[in-house]
């Protein structure tokens, strides 16, 4: 089973506008709607999208909170939330008719020790060996590095898998504790190992290999248009990956989250790391051609696969 953990929920909402934003001015949206967010949960939608099944754990707080669980209990997605006092954060999104994208996103609340002893409470019913754990996206405010480690640890000591995509220190903590899969895009990846961001295949090459001697046993850097490269240090090659003819973004918002889905699924099925891949690849470009952070199906990203080509480096 695939088990996403969204520490800092959202209600992602996502406004259209005709014209190029004005700062200081009004602008009028001619589309809006919301759509339940945080990147575990983006990912819970990529996999039931992709033909899987998950499981979203976090957190959720207030009417806000109601709305998401409602929204994925529609679309037939699990979820067992704790609940807190307060309310979700909403992170919204102006696309302009540049294709320009605006992001306000707003901090969320903080968690209180208790909230969070209920939370480790509650993952302990998912601590089954062979399960697969996604732990992606920020952290609330003043959330300590120590607990983010201690999720990590919890769920390695019980020999479930682990995926991260997080920055920064989040990064740094995870990396200690010897995730199975980090999903760093090119300016995370540079942060992480102290170099300068690039989309050079065999420079970021250099680099995952730096995060794999930190720790990492998987490395899958995303490019955007320009795909993403993998490397394994149980794996003899590393691969580069892209579709052709490149797609670019009409919707970047969640294209990551739509590759991580993909490794999860793909680990959860077994696939070879080539395999693995593709389908990465094929998810994030499928998922870009749809607006906010709209999952592609599994049909529409089998259009792409036939189109993604993969190289060893």
């Amino acid at each position: 089973m695939i088990i996403t953990i969204t520490l800092n929920t959202a209600l992602d909402r996502t406004l259209r506008i005709e014209q190029p934003l004005q700062v200081g001015k009004l602008n009028r949206a001619v589309s809006s709607y919301l759509e339940p967010g945080g990147k575990g949960i983006n990912v819970s939608r990529a996999v039931k999208a992709l033909g899987g099944d998950s499981i979203a754990l976090g957190f959720c707080a207030g009417t806000n909170g109601r709305i998401i669980k409602d929204a994925l209990t529609a679309a037939d997605i699990h979820h067992d939330f704790v609940d807190l006092s307060g309310q979700t954060r909403v992170n919204t999104q102006i696309i302009d008719a540049q294709g320009g994208h605006t992001e306000i996103n707003e901090p969320g609340s903080k968690l209180e020790d208790a909230d969070f002893l209920r939370f480790l409470d509650r993952m302990d019913n998912y601590l089954d060996a062979g399960n697969i754990f996604v732990l992606a996206g920020s952290c609330p405010p003043d959330f300590p590095l120590q607990n983010y480690r201690k999720i990590c640890k919890k769920i390695k000591k019980a020999g479930c898998r682990l995926i991260i995509d997080a920055q920064g220190e989040l990064m740094l903590e995870a990396l200690q504790c010897e995730p199975d899969f980090v999903k760093p895009n090119i300016f995370e990846l540079a942060e992480a190992v102290g170099e300068k961001p690039s989309a050079d295949p065999d420079v970021v090459l250099v680099s995952a290999r730096k995060m794999l001697e930190m720790g990492a046993r998987a490395v899958c850097v995303s490019m955007a248009q320009e795909g993403a490269l993998l490397v394994a240090k149980d794996e003899p090659e590393a691969l580069y990956a892209n579709c052709n003819p490149k797609i670019y973004d009409e919707g970047s918002v969640g294209t990551g989250d739509a590759m991580v889905g993909a490794i999860a699924n793909s680990m959860h099925k077994g696939l070879r790391f080539d395999e693995m891949a593709r389908f990465a690849v094929a998810a994030a470009r499928a998922s870009a051609r749809l607006p906010g952070t709209e999952m592609a199906t599994l049909k529409k990203v089998y259009e792409v696969y036939e189109t993604t080509e993969v190289y060893t480096l």
